[in-house]
């Protein structure tokens, strides 16, 4: 058993709480992260919440069962631990302003892969890292197209 810890943080042209809300739309990581699915078991989004994120193509999928443990929105902060059966460990993320419309977003993972020999981890996280990295710039930029195809509603037009 392997026990795999990475971090990324990424600045991203993005409002922090628009960030947040996109970060924590756990069915819309499915827009950002490659072949990636995801399904809501149950709950709201919130605390409680228990989702599965599926990665990859047929036998070679990996199903990623988790739980949201703690999440504070004035902070910008979450808690996502791993539940099993095939990682377990958890994900700390978080959002800072930097900006009017900039911000710092913060991912970290201390995961357990039974099947990944220890002296692999070190790999497999700089590939993780690598991965997330990539997937949060697909995220800002998936969000900044929908905040532009946002109509303008009528009381923001007269004024």
């Amino acid at each position: 058993m392997a026990n795999v810890r990475f971090s990324v943080t990424r600045d991203v042209p993005l409002p922090a709480d628009v960030a947040f809300a996109e970060l924590i739309d756990w069915q819309g990581h499915a827009k950002w992260v490659p072949m990636t699915r995801v399904t809501i078991e149950e709950g709201d989004g919130g605390p409680g919440t228990v989702f599965v994120a599926t990665s990859g193509l047929g036998p070679a999928a990996l199903p990623d069962r988790m739980r949201v443990d703690a999440m504070d929105a004035s902070a910008m902060t979450v808690r996502v631990t791993k539940i099993g059966p095939v990682l377990t460990g958890y994900v700390d993320l978080a959002v800072t302003t930097t900006g009017e419309s900039t911000s710092r977003l913060t991912w970290l993972e201390d995961i357990r892969v039974p099947v990944l020999p220890q002296f692999l981890a070190r790999p497999v996280g700089a590939a993780a890292r690598k991965a997330f990295e990539m997937s949060i710039d697909r995220m800002a930029k998936h969000a900044q197209r929908t905040q532009t195809q946002k109509p303008i509603s009528p009381a923001k037009r007269e004024s």
